[in-house]
């Protein structure tokens, strides 16, 4: 959940971009990931990712031959 009282202001965007990436280096392997799910269920609501990126999935090989 984000807090939105809270604000920071930065006295440039290299600055905001530093304290974003402290942020997330600080977060453990869990909460990141649960961002990173919660980042993915407001991207694509309905669970299915659109044709292009469905496309690319199913064609691609894991581990590369």
């Amino acid at each position: 959940m984000i807090d939105k009282t809270a604000i920071q202001v930065f006295e440039t965007f290299d600055a905001a971009d530093e304290a974003d990436r402290q942020e997330r280096w600080n977060m453990s392997v869990s909460d990141r990931l649960r961002a990173l799910e919660q980042l993915r269920q407001y991207m694509y609501p309905h669970g299915e990712p659109p044709p292009r990126l469905q496309r690319l999935l199913e064609s691609a090989e894991f581990p590369p031959s």
